[in-house]
């Protein structure tokens, strides 16, 4: 068969796409990103950064591993919206062996566009729990069950899974390990491994924010995003006792510095406050800041305006009380942090706020007890003025010296010439330097 000049460009044309292909799939790369412990603000913040990691890497693909007891609806709303909307495919995985995404875990896995599981894990338990002042409770109201509901089936939906069990996962707190996952349906794949799970997914046609999407992922090279330093930060102050626990001392070191300042006390209080706050995402409560304005406002009037600690200054305590009450993280639904899987941390978390709230209200009482004893303190001077003292050095009205007084040494002055070991009467008191005379024979 004779190759004709046309034949001959177009296998060279082929060579050509073939080799080009190949290296784009060995170039490919997949975006690792570990998300553990409770979903809270510095989760968002991990996943934001993950997107522009993954962006800037040109990866293929992000693979969250999943290992999480809950955490806050607002804050997986979050992350399931900038799933929804992002170019590159996410695939959750819930990952190493042992590991459960229950709850806010779970609403994620299902938000995804691949979900899968490793070997020994489990998904589910996503009905919402409430804390309040009487403890924790289940949330049972049909409204808001509903709602999750729906929102749970609607994302079953978009990826063709189970919507009947996935409903079940808020409405009977129902659980399954892989096996049960993957045969009912509510899951795509399980794998033992990363590798493993990039060999199944590879090749796979997904539906993004910039419509259908082909990973190739079997020879993909795997990066794991470090969270930066503004993220590990984050995740240390997002802690719902530490977030409380900053508030509370920030107020009362607030309330001392104010009272007695110099030290630096009203300094870190400001501070502690506003780590409080970006622990929260700035989820502050309006009624929790209007108590404790109020509170700090009737201190202050107690301390410099009337005389001695009473109705005012105890109101004030009162108002400081309840605005950290409303500060306190709710777990109802639409707030801060809710869908803890068991209720032992939430109310171990409730105790240990209530006994440090009470250590530190007593301990700041007794400082401020004590200064206005201090501000209540008659005039020093009084206590020098009249009194005896005994000259150390030669005192003339030109060159001052020192006495002994009441056996401590102090800067003294005279209008007239004073011999060593003279006995002087103090006259007055200029800060810290004494005028003396001889004593009358």
């Amino acid at each position: 068969m004779k190759l004709t000049p046309f034949f001959l460009f177009f296998i060279f044309i082929s060579i050509c796409l073939t080799s080009t292909f190949s290296v784009q799939a060995d170039a490919s790369n997949v975006l690792v990103v570990e998300i553990t412990g409770t979903i809270d603000q510095s989760t968002v913040e991990l996943f934001t950064e993950s997107i522009h990691h993954a962006d800037a890497e040109e990866s293929s693909a992000i693979i969250l591993l999943l290992d999480t007891p809950g955490g806050g609806l607002t804050e997986t709303f979050d992350i399931a919206d900038m799933i929804n909307e992002s170019a590159i495919p996410i695939v959750g995985y819930v990952f190493p062996s042992g590991s459960a995404a229950w709850s806010a875990g779970t609403f994620i896995l299902m938000s995804t566009h691949v979900a899968s599981m490793g070997g020994h894990t489990v998904i589910g338990s996503c009905q919402p729990v409430e804390i309040g002042i009487d403890g924790t409770k289940l949330v049972n109201d049909s409204k808001r069950i509903n709602a999750l509901v729906k929102w749970m089936e609607t994302r079953a939906n978009m990826y063709g899974r189970n919507k009947t069990i996935a409903a079940q996962f808020i409405t009977k707190n129902l659980n399954v390990n892989e096996t049960e996952a993957l045969t009912a349906g509510v899951i795509e794949i399980t794998a033992s491994s990363i590798d493993q799970l990039l060999e199944q997914i590879d090749g796979r046609t997904l539906v993004t924010s910039v419509g259908n999407v082909t990973i190739r992922t079997a020879d993909a090279e795997k990066i794991y995003h470090s969270p930066s330093l503004k993220v590990q930060i984050l995740q240390v102050i997002s802690n719902p006792t530490l977030t409380s626990l900053l508030l509370m001392l920030g107020i009362f070191s607030l309330i001392f510095g104010i009272s007695s300042p110099g030290y630096g006390a009203e300094v870190f209080g400001v501070v502690a406050i506003l780590l409080s706050f970006v622990g929260s995402g700035f989820a502050v409560s309006t009624l929790g800041i209007i108590f404790i304005i109020i509170g700090c406002l009737l201190l202050i009037i107690e301390i410099f305006v009337t005389p001695g600690f009473g109705v005012i200054g105890i109101g004030g305590m009162i108002c400081l009380v309840m605005g950290s009450i409303f500060f306190i993280p709710s777990y109802s639904i639409f707030s801060i942090k809710k869908w803890m899987i068991t209720m032992d941390p939430l109310n171990d978390i409730i105790i240990l706020l209530a006994v440090a709230g009470l250590l530190l209200a007593i301990f700041f009482g007794f400082l401020l007890y004590k200064v206005i004893q201090i501000r209540k303190k008659k005039a020093a001077i009084g206590i020098f003025v009249g009194e005896t003292a005994k000259t150390i050095d030669k005192i003339t009205p030109q060159q001052p010296g020192y006495v002994r007084f009441k056996g401590e040494y102090w800067h003294a002055t005279s209008d007239v010439t004073i011999e060593p070991n003279t006995k002087v009467v103090i006259v007055n008191k200029d800060e810290s330097t004494l005028l003396v005379k001889p004593m009358e024979k």
